[in-house]
């Protein structure tokens, strides 16, 4: 029998890991008394972008350029957690720019400008918050308007933080979340770069499913939303969460590449 997995890494940090525990407790209790089953602990072995192509995906939690870009042929989106963030709707988000000091705020002001960006720190290049993102101040896709040698891939949002607060670079775009994860576990670190502006919000990071598992998205959700409803006060405001929202696959039409 094939053994079923569960990933939702992307907000997975040390300091979060245990209320992510608890929460995925108990939508695997949710999801046993609907008869599904559901592994135990959430898979922490693998990197999650090995995970999210696999058959056995139950549950896993990607960015929306992935998915909309070479993903969307292998699993579902069936859900969006509504984060705590400010000027934001439910189940969306955004990016904040940050950068190093003051002048840093002229980059941001034209795509000419932008040009003269010498660093960028970014987590991966194939990340709508922390990449993508800048293609709304150049008014075209990164990949083509920040050259490699401008790149610093940190493999991380909390790491290009770090760049940019011990100027490795000049700017770099944290997905709000992350960002607001920092303020609370690293206040140091964050006390040492400038936010110069947000991004406008976009659909969350979707919760996605595989395809052979596409059935089970109506019970998903239902599991997902129940057991967010269940889970205590202080575990949800750990990890940000204040709900749950349906997601489907137009939701992340912006964030395809054209051509």
């Amino acid at each position: 029998m094939t053994v079923p997995i569960a990933s939702l890494s992307m907000y997975d940090w040390p300091e979060t890991g245990h209320a992510l525990d608890v929460l995925w407790s108990n939508i695997q209790n949710q999801l046993t008394l609907q008869d599904i089953q559901a592994p135990v602990s959430l898979d922490r072995n693998n990197h999650p972008a090995a995970l999210w192509s696999k058959p056995e995906l139950l549950i896993g939690q990607t960015c929306g350029w992935p998915y909309a870009n070479y993903l969307k042929e292998q699993v579902i989106p069936f859900a969006r957690f509504h984060y705590d963030l400010p000027d934001c709707p439910p189940g969306h988000y955004n990016s904040v720019y940050i950068g190093h000091n003051d002048d840093d705020f002229d980059h941001l002001a034209s795509p000419a400008a932008f040009q003269f960006v010498e660093k960028i720190a970014m987590n991966s290049d194939d990340s709508q918050s922390g990449f993508h993102v800048f293609s709304e101040i150049t008014g075209e896709p990164a990949e083509k308007s920040i050259v490699k040698e401008k790149r610093i891939v940190t493999g991380a949002h909390r790491n290009s933080i770090s760049a940019i607060a011990n100027g490795d670079a000049n700017i770099a775009a944290i997905d709000a979340v992350a960002f607001e994860l920092a303020k609370h576990y690293e206040p140091e670190i964050v006390s040492k770069i400038i936010v110069l502006r947000n991004s406008k919000p976009l659909p969350g990071l979707p919760l996605i499913t595989s395809k052979d598992n596409q059935h089970l998205a109506p019970l998903l959700f239902e599991a997902v939303e129940t057991a967010i409803e269940e889970t205590a006060i202080d575990v949800l405001e750990t990890l940000l969460i204040k709900g749950v929202v349906k997601a489907k696959p137009s939701d992340y039409d912006a964030f395809k590449v054209a051509g």
